[in-house]
């Protein structure tokens, strides 16, 4: 296979379907191709450093997705990518679609408020809200939440929920809003004994008296209304009451991961207003969330956190007859990204008609970046389970060069053995090759069955990895599960890619 075959002249091509999922993005070989149908069934890419896999598979798979249409989320890890990214948007003539999101950009997104106002039945369920604050605070802790930490002990998390749960309703109610700098104000202010609660000085300064007193005064349902009175038995009554000791933890586990939402860059993207939105993906906006980890740290997996959450949350929603143009959601160096619901969110993508497509470096990255553990394995598989498409390029990392070979699997294969003997004293019959002539040797011969890798974890050592020692050219093994290429035979195929020098 050569780099030919993948060239972007090729990738509108399509069959007779009425959905478009038959569309042809890119070639493997002369008879194969990678379609829309692949795109949404997810794409995992893997590559040790230097293999080529953002220059080789990563360029052809998103420049075809971009000339074919698909409106899409980028994250970014290196501080290069959102310039990669805005020159592939100028290679597919889709400048105009492109956002970058960025300090020195005006787009925001206030992503408690949208969850508060967006369309659909569940929207402003203050559940729902709380939920969404919790697990993107949990990003600033993921390893310690994946492995134990807090997320082992119940009854932290589940009060600290608690915490955020009511102090959510209560400010909907109050302010018909909710935004991480009035939910710190909130909790911040709120009573921490009962001579406190009864205390003029607090009610004229307090900011939860104050939201108090107006959501007393609005206009509530009777389900709004018993509510309130939970969320009054639990700020003024259990929560004051609580041991000093106990009421601090619950406290500072929520309040320790808002306060970085409360902050600078944060606070400013992401707890003021919104002027975009999940939806822009319905119009062929191509967002980058311009905030790469390797700059920015603990802010730029914060904020790339709410957002990629927030859409993912947005694009299960959808459905293809009501999306019929696909989106996708890519994330290079996925390591630094990935929770446990992105697996579920995997399953969900093709009815989504969403395409998401993961490149990291090997499968030790991601087992250890998700905890380590056995769960962390467990997420990590069941994400790989979901994703058809892997591609995988040259690989120094054991453990996935051994993972590679077991996805490929073993097939039936036949040995051959042979052995020939002679008596020592005719020896110089064979030595001149007249050993016909000699009847003191034997000669046997047999075959034996086995069930052996159809590609050896070493063939992964041995691939190309572009750059001018290989001519610019790229080498991976291709894998789809339920399907036959027609240039190999088998379910896997061994093509290339050819980077720009």
């Amino acid at each position: 296979m050569f780099g030919r075959f993948l060239r972007p002249s090729l990738f509108r091509r399509k069959t007779q379907d009425t959905n478009g999922l038959s569309t042809e993005l890119l070639r493997w070989s002369r008879n194969d191709s990678w379609t829309v149908r692949d795109a949404v069934e997810g794409t995992l890419i893997l590559g040790a450093t230097g293999a080529g896999k953002t220059t080789g598979p990563g360029r052809a798979m998103a420049l075809a997705m971009l000339k074919a249409g698909f409106s899409g989320l980028v994250m970014t890890a290196k501080s290069d990518e959102a310039a990669l990214w805005e020159s592939y948007a100028r290679a597919a003539g889709r400048l105009d679609d492109l956002i970058l999101v960025n300090p020195s950009q005006p787009w925001k997104f206030n992503f408690l408020q949208y969850e508060c106002e967006r369309k659909g039945v569940g929207a402003g369920l203050v559940h729902n809200v709380e939920n969404l604050l919790c697990t993107v605070a949990e990003l600033g802790d993921r390893g310690q939440s994946q492995s134990g930490g807090m997320e082992g002990d119940r009854y932290w998390r589940d009060a600290m929920k608690e915490l955020a749960r009511a102090a959510i309703h209560v400010l909907m109610l109050a302010k018909g809003r909710v935004s991480v700098p009035d939910l710190y104000q909130l909790i911040v202010s709120a009573p921490s004994n009962e001579a406190e609660k009864c205390s003029r000085q607090w009610q004229e300064t307090s900011f939860c008296y104050e939201c108090f007193t107006e959501a007393a005064r609005r206009e509530k349902s009777a389900d709004e209304e018993r509510d309130f009175l939970t969320d009054c038995d639990f700020f003024l009554q259990r929560f004051p009451r609580l041991a000093p000791k106990t009421r601090s933890i619950i406290e500072s586990v929520l309040m320790s991961m808002v306060d970085l939402l409360n902050r600078g860059i944060l606070r400013r993207l992401f707890c003021t207003e919104t002027n975009f939105t999940p939806e822009f993906l319905d119009h062929g906006k191509i967002i980058v969330v311009d905030l790469p980890i390797f700059e920015y740290g603990a802010v730029g997996l914060y904020g790339q956190g709410v957002v990629k959450y927030c859409f993912q949350k947005s694009l299960k929603r959808r459905t293809f007859s009501s999306h019929p143009t696909p989106a996708f959601i890519w994330i290079d160096e996925c390591q630094y990204f990935l929770m446990g619901h992105d697996a579920m969110f995997a399953s969900t993508c093709r009815s989504a008609n969403v395409a998401l497509c993961l490149l990291s470096q090997n499968v030790s990255n991601i087992y250890a970046a998700l905890g380590g553990a056995a769960k962390a394995q467990n997420e990590a598989d069941s994400l790989f389970g979901n994703l058809n498409t892997k591609v995988l390029l040259a690989n120094g990392d054991a453990v996935t060069n051994s993972w590679s070979a077991n996805l490929i699997g073993r097939s039936r294969q036949f040995l051959a053995s042979g052995n020939s003997s002679y008596d020592k004293d005719h020896r110089w019959a064979a030595a001149v090759g007249l050993d016909w002539l000699d009847g003191g040797g034997s000669t046997s011969a047999g075959f034996s069955e086995t069930f052996e890798y159809e590609i050896q974890p070493r063939e992964w050592t041995t691939l190309r990895t572009g750059g001018p020692a290989h001519g610019w050219m790229v080498d991976a093994i291709v894998f789809q599960h339920g399907r036959r290429f027609k240039a190999s035979g088998r379910n896997w195929i061994r093509t290339s890619f050819r980077q720009r020098p």
